[in-house]
């Protein structure tokens, strides 16, 4: 049986000691002989992890199994890359319950091995480990097909930057793996001796369950995935009524910051500070919510009647052609008026037209202008077909008759609804518009969204940076902040004139009365930290989602479209209507060119207001306008050894849908000839991927001002050694075959 010598390393978890990074994790193969790839040459089973943080502290355990995809037995090492400056408190690896021990090699000697594996490979997908150290321990052997458990333990300090502790895990080393995993699950369990505010990820979606005000749980859990994306979580810990932070980035000093402020109720105070509401569900009983539909919207209903609070006040509108309401005023929600109410909903019958201007009307007056927080749950299946119907006047006429601020929250059920009037009804009202595909349960999505509005803690919120300009923040109407809700803002803000340090502030009602609450903040300054460059990244998708809501609602312009163009290319934000830009065909170096196409894309964005389009053009753009995690980064297509395209996934997950069957079905869509490395997006134009930061060069006409560079040169090398650990990363995606246009340090380099 023939032996293959392999690495096998385990990029480790990154904690912080005070202001010294601390990096372990997880695992990649690299084999040493030259015919074998670094990349998809070994797979993961499974990736377990468990932090499990005490003020600050944290004990880190990895449970992970590797397994050789190859046909012969395999030696191994295992490689751990330390950042520079890193320090561990302890570490155990055991390997099949042997125990290994470590080696540190200092990062020059490491970078030796880095760059020799890289060099004899002829691959560079290590080249974003140079400059770390190395742990590295002795070789054991390896079966085909058996699977290699690994257990890493250890302790660190998490880094705390200003009021916000944040926990790193490096899950990005996985997309190498050959095949999608099994089971990749990283749990977080924090205590503090302070209560826990805010807790969030911008890289992945957390299910948070808070044990109590100063226990947090917060687990990411995927099956059959391949993580791309390193794992970043921020909390604070503070005893705050309202929990406020503030995060900022700019990239350097002559353009405009971006900041994100996290906004959260603390559940100590909850209970206390939960304030009674107006609560009117608007109820379509039209002939075409017959069987399953009006079955499913009653029980959504029922839902709702049955989670109101002792001190709330409620009615029903119920409405087809006619209108009318289950009472002849607001009543309070006791069990005596919710038993009558239940009663009522169950001898609704789906007979007749759809009245929505007259349903709206009947609900304000319901409001009227009441000082409590009153929200409208606004369901339809259809069009407006009897009474008014035209858009411009059930617009302006329910805004008019809106005295008292009323949220409107609205439901299309299936393809019929007017999406752009939902849209609008919802955006003018400061409320939301959701969508519920023709088989999609409608009690789950109304349930859904009743929950996060049942406990309103504050309301009309707005907030403010002393002595800071703030402009572009999304969204643009901050609404009200409920209990175990997390309100997230982002925006940039003009660094002309503005100090390093500042006072957030968040108004509102609290309690029933006006309230400010002050938190001192920093700004940080200029620079390249790549931890908080997901902020800028989140405020582009939220514009975008910004500017497509102009051109759906109000039509396109040539200012929106050019805007709409330069975020998408920069940050590689694709939907199905920006997906041209990492078509082959568009030389992305001709402004103009490109415009004609982004007007013909988006111009059919502006028609879509009904159909299977229009609901999935709606939630597209309800997508992009709430986001709060970076899409994740391209999926690996790798190439063979010798060079030729792999067969897999690869490429941009796109927000929204072209295929009907893939939306109602769920399955993601993916965009090819786009790479997301990062902060940095490539275009593939034949062999070689452009950077958008190169996208502006015409390769022929601008031939003077590109140097050229052989992969794996001296020059390369040296090329390597300048660069930041994120620039690494970039010409770390480039496979064999392919050539890399991108700029360095005002440099243009064409990497062949």
């Amino acid at each position: 049986m023939k032996k293959t010598r392999v690495i096998l390393i385990a990029a480790m978890l990154t904690m912080v000691l005070g202001s010294v990074e601390l990096a372990l994790g997880d695992g990649m193969i690299v084999p040493i002989r030259r015919d074998i790839r670094v990349r998809g040459s070994w797979a993961v089973k499974y990736h377990h992890v468990n932090v499990v943080v005490r003020d600050q502290v944290a004990a880190v355990s990895i449970d992970q199994a590797f397994v050789n995809t190859g046909k012969g037995m395999i030696e191994v090492e295992y490689l751990f890359p330390v950042p520079p400056g890193a320090a561990i408190d302890s570490m155990t690896l055991v390997v099949d319950g042997k125990e290994f021990a470590a080696k540190l090699l200092k990062a020059d000697e490491a970078r030796k091995i880095y760059e020799s594996i890289v060099r004899k490979k002829k691959d560079p997908a290590l080249l974003e480990y140079v400059g770390f150290g190395l742990y590295k321990t002795r070789a054991f052997p390896l079966m085909p097909g058996k699977p290699c458990k690994v257990i890493v333990t250890y302790k660190s300090v998490c880094k705390k930057d200003q009021d916000l502790v944040e926990v790193w895990y490096p899950l990005n080393t996985e997309k190498y793996s050959a095949r999608a995993i099994d089971s990749v699950r990283v749990n977080v369990d924090i205590k503090s001796k302070a209560d826990i505010g805010p807790v969030y990820s911008p890289t992945h979606s957390l299910n948070v369950n808070r044990k109590a005000p100063n226990h947090v749980t917060a687990v990411y859990e995927v099956k059959k995935a391949l993580p791309t994306t390193d794992f970043q979580l921020f909390y604070k810990s503070a005893n705050e009524k309202i929990g406020a932070s503030l995060v900022t980035h700019q990239g350097d000093g002559k353009t405009d910051g971006h900041f994100m402020m996290l906004v959260s109720p603390n559940p100590r105070n909850s209970n206390t500070a939960v304030v009674a509401k107006n609560v009117i569900a608007v109820f379509d009983h039209s002939g075409s919510m017959s069987d399953k539909k009006i079955a499913q919207a009653k029980e959504a209903l029922r839902f709702v009647l049955r989670n109101l609070n002792p001190k709330d006040k409620f009615n029903v509108v119920a409405y087809n052609d006619s209108v009318e309401t289950f009472f002849g005023t607001m009543v309070a929600a006791n069990k005596e008026k919710i038993t009558v109410a239940l009663d009522m909903v169950d001898r609704l019958e789906a007979t007749g037209g759809t009245n929505i201007h007259e349903a709206l009307q009947v609900a304000l007056k319901q409001a009227g202008d009441s000082k409590r927080p009153s929200y409208i749950i606004f369901l339809t299946d259809g069009q407006p077909t009897v009474g008014k119907v035209e858009e411009k006047d059930i617009l302006y006429e329910t805004k008019t008759a809106n005295k008292c601020g009323a949220r409107i929250f609205t439901f299309g059920v299936g393809y019929q609804p007017n999406v752009r009037l939902l849209d609008k009804l919802s955006l003018q009202n400061k409320g939301r518009s959701d969508y519920v595909k023709p088989a999609e349960p409608i009690e789950t999505k109304v349930a859904s969204l009743y929950n996060k509005i049942k406990n309103p803690v504050m309301t009309g919120l707005k907030i403010k940076l002393q002595g800071v300009k703030l402009k572009d923040m999304y969204p643009r109407e901050l609404g009200d902040l409920f209990d175990g809700d997390q309100i997230v803002v982002v925006g940039r803000y003009d660094c002309q004139g503005a100090g390093r340090k500042s006072t957030l502030v968040v108004n509102g009602v609290y309690q029933g009365k006006p309230r400010a609450f002050e938190y001192n903040v920093d700004l940080r300054p200029p620079g390249k930290d790549m931890r908080y460059v997901f902020v800028e990244k989140i405020w582009a998708t939220r514009r975008v989602g910004y500017l497509m809501d102009q051109i759906q609602l109000s039509g396109k312009s040539k200012e929106v479209i050019d805007e709409l163009i330069r975020l998408s290319k920069k940050y590689g934000i694709m939907t199905p209507y920006t997906s041209f830009l990492a078509d082959e065909t568009t030389r992305l170096h001709r402004p103009a060119e490109v415009r004609a196409k982004a007007a013909t894309s988006v111009g059919g964005l502006a028609r879509e207001t009904d159909g299977f389009g229009g609901q999935n053009a709606a939630k597209m753009r309800s997508g992009l306008n709430t986001a709060e995690q970076v899409a994740p980064a391209s999926t690996p297509d790798y190439a063979d050894s010798n060079g030729r395209p792999g067969k897999g996934s690869g490429g941009v997950r796109q927000w929204g849908y072209k295929s009907k069957k893939n939306y109602e079905g769920e399955k993601l869509e993916y965009v090819k000839g786009l790479r997301n490395v990062g902060d940095t997006s490539l275009y593939r134009r034949g062999r070689v991927w452009i950077a958008s930061s190169a996208s502006k060069l015409d390769p022929a006409k601008d031939a003077d001002k590109i140097k050229r560079i052989k992969r794996f040169s001296d020059e390369y090398f040296k090329l390597i050694g300048q660069n930041t650990v994120a620039e690494n990363q970039v010409m770390a995606s480039q496979q064999a075959g392919e050539e890399m246009l991108l700029v360095l340090r005002g440099q243009a380099y064409q990497i062949e």
